[in-house]
């Protein structure tokens, strides 16, 4: 009998079951001098300062930090946009523009949030809440 593996097994079953009792996220973070050409897809929240030209699409918070840029589709439950980005965003609960950020394009969200001095040029469709 392989005790090491079953060593192994049981730690992994171990910390599945604190991360679902405990309902822990993570992020991932690409900072500010980090340039991507290409899609990112994620489970978890996305953290951007650097420029990404290509997709992002998360199962949870995509933001975009003050000093990101960004110029492509943006599909994620939660959206921030703190810097700029130019492209269309779905999302699935809420799009909150700072009042430092500019967005082009266009939005599809349930509900949407531009403070004073946010800058958002396009067309946007605002879609009623789902009743579960």
């Amino acid at each position: 009998m392989d005790f090491t593996k079953k060593k192994k097994e049981n730690r992994s079953n171990r910390i599945q079951e604190v991360n679902s009792s405990t309902n822990v996220s993570s992020e991932s973070f690409l900072g500010k001098t980090i340039k991507i050409k290409g899609n990112i897809t994620s489970e978890d929240s996305i953290i951007i300062e650097g420029k990404v030209n290509g997709n992002i699409q998360s199962n949870n918070t995509v933001t975009i930090g003050k000093s990101g840029n960004i110029s492509g589709k943006i599909e994620a439950e939660f959206i921030n946009i703190i810097g700029k980005a130019k492209g269309d965003i779905f999302t699935g609960k809420k799009l909150k523009i700072y009042s430092s950020a500019k967005f082009d394009g266009n939005i599809n969200s349930e509900n949407v949030v531009i403070e004073e001095g946010g800058i958002f040029n396009g067309n946007m469709n605002m879609s009623e809440k789902k009743n579960k």
